[in-house]
């Protein structure tokens, strides 16, 4: 399914684990270097300005690749022009193959860029054919089968971003005829669903190459969940899209709801991360901490906003130290220090990735076979 090898990005893993323990005091350079040799990995991955670079180039030498063949047919229309940006789209998928499995690039700034193009390329297209007449709905299935094709293919965290919002505009848009009030419970319950698929689909050791993906997915269902609820964006879409006309100081039907919601939510992310071991869960819930405290101050000015933000700036401040004091010191592996996110996994491979470079049997989890002794003497007649 996914276009690299899952031996070389395993071997990717490994390697940059042993970076992570490396960096960590776990190795020594020299081990780390067998590391390296043990599981070779051939992929090009330059540095992020490098990326940037070839980011940039590419997208220059598309654009007048492009230009110049849009000069040739030009007498044709505008049909001819969305015939060969389709033909162009097509050209530019097949090129990010091309450039991942012949040239063995992962990440670096020239897939991206082909992938970004080919994509809008293909969607210019099927807009310029369909003569702009093109439903929200059909739009956004568009921009979810494209997504998920890069994604499954290429395993890229901002294509992955435009699947997932694309995959709620199109819940949206299929939804948008059930009634304005049942829309945002609606688009919660999917928020919800998504999460917990996501996360159910990280523990599957086969999606293990999609983990940054489904992480980012993870963030994004936890926002969009939160403002499904939260009661200004519920307000003021449902002033602008169902025509409500409401007045300042006038409510929503049921917006003790949605007050509710708005309050409460980041609360239990921000519980259930730290129940759960979740960094996800807390980071997201202290992020949203600051929503609760622009939507109460936008109905509610019940002080001059340089106050309301030293408050909410405050109440941040004393929820962070709050969890630090809480994870200080650590809590069944759980702590508030600074660490990677993989630290755990680093330690834990370091047996196995240098006992596998001196070609050593590597002991399984926590058990360790010593050898048979006898004793004798003192009355001691058996083995142990």
């Amino acid at each position: 399914m996914i276009s690299y090898k899952s031996k070389t990005l395993d071997n990717l893993a490994v390697v940059e684990a042993a970076e992570k323990a490396l960096d960590k005091t776990c190795i020594t350079a020299e081990e780390f270097q067998q590391i390296k040799t043990a599981y070779p990995v051939d992929l090009y991955t330059p540095n992020i300005y490098m990326r940037f670079g070839l980011f940039i180039l590419t997208l220059v030498v598309v654009f007048f690749s492009f230009g110049l063949f849009c000069l040739i047919f030009m007498g044709g229309g505008e049909t001819a022009i969305a015939g060969l940006t389709l033909f162009f789209g097509a050209c530019l998928y097949g090129a990010v193959e091309y450039m991942v499995n012949e040239k063995k690039h992962y990440k670096s700034g020239v897939d991206a860029a082909l992938m970004w193009m080919s994509g809008g390329a293909v969607t210019g297209a099927v807009f310029v054919l369909a003569d702009t007449h093109v439903s929200l709905s059909g739009m956004s299935l568009l921009f979810l089968i494209l997504s998920m094709l890069f994604v499954l293919r290429f395993a890229d965290v901002s294509m992955s971003i435009v699947a997932y919002l694309a995959f709620l505009t199109l819940s949206f848009s299929l939804l948008i005829y059930s009634g304005r009030m049942v829309i945002p419970f609606m688009l919660m319950g999917v928020s919800l669903g998504t999460y917990l698929l996501s996360r159910k689909l990280t523990a599957i050791h086969a999606c293990r190459h999609y983990a940054s993906c489904l992480k980012m997915i993870q963030i994004l269902s936890l926002i969009t969940l939160y403002l499904a609820g939260n009661y200004f964006v519920v307000r003021e879409a449902s002033n602008e899209m169902f025509d409500l006309y409401l007045k300042p100081g006038e409510s929503i039907p049921g917006a003790w709801i949605f007050w509710i919601f708005t309050i409460i939510i980041p609360p239990i992310y921000i519980f259930a991360g730290i129940r759960k071991k979740d960094s996800i869960l807390i980071r997201t819930g202290l992020f949203l901490v600051a929503a609760i405290v622009f939507t109460i101050r936008t109905y509610h000015s019940v002080a001059p906003i340089e106050v309301a933000m030293t408050l909410g700036g405050v109440i941040l401040i004393a929820l962070a130290y709050g969890v630090t004091k809480l994870l200080m010191p650590s809590r069944n592996g759980f702590t508030s220090e600074q660490t990677d996110d993989d630290k755990t996994d680093a330690i834990q491979l370091e047996a196995v990735i240098i006992a596998q470079s001196f070609n050593q049997q590597a002991p399984q989890g926590d058990q360790f076979n010593f050898g048979g002794g006898t004793g004798s003497g003192g009355g001691a007649s058996g083995s142990y």
